[in-house]
């Protein structure tokens, strides 16, 4: 009957002391996507001039590399969201970000010399 007891005791005390997540946070996930889009709209001016002077691109094709890059970026946390949840976990979704972040950049073309 002891264990009975203790198996009681632990389903009716709370896991966590105080309530996490739900409206206490939604300040601080506001606040991380604004400053995300002001960093992002911030990048674009930079980036027409970085893929006509340092790339050689044209006007209108730098344009429409900024136009899909800027598409990508905002659809795929979805993606990487759905595959983070279903399949592959949160840590390790997070560990391949950063090895394909690391390799686009290792692997980035050198400027062209025009």
């Amino acid at each position: 009957m002891g264990e009975e007891e203790e198996k009681g005791k632990m389903i009716k005390e709370p896991l966590l002391s105080s309530p996490k997540g739900g409206l206490r946070t939604m300040p601080f996930i506001i606040a991380n996507e604004a400053f995300e889009r002001v960093a992002s709209y911030g990048l674009m001016p930079n980036m027409i001039l970085y893929l006509t002077r340092h790339f050689g691109l044209g006007a209108s094709t730098a344009t429409n590399v900024l136009f899909f890059w800027s598409g990508a970026t905002n659809f795929m946390p979805i993606v990487g969201a759905f595959l983070a949840d279903s399949y592959v976990g949160r840590f390790p979704m997070i560990g391949s970000g950063c090895i394909c972040s690391l390799l686009v950049i290792a692997f980035s073309p050198p400027p062209s010399k025009s």
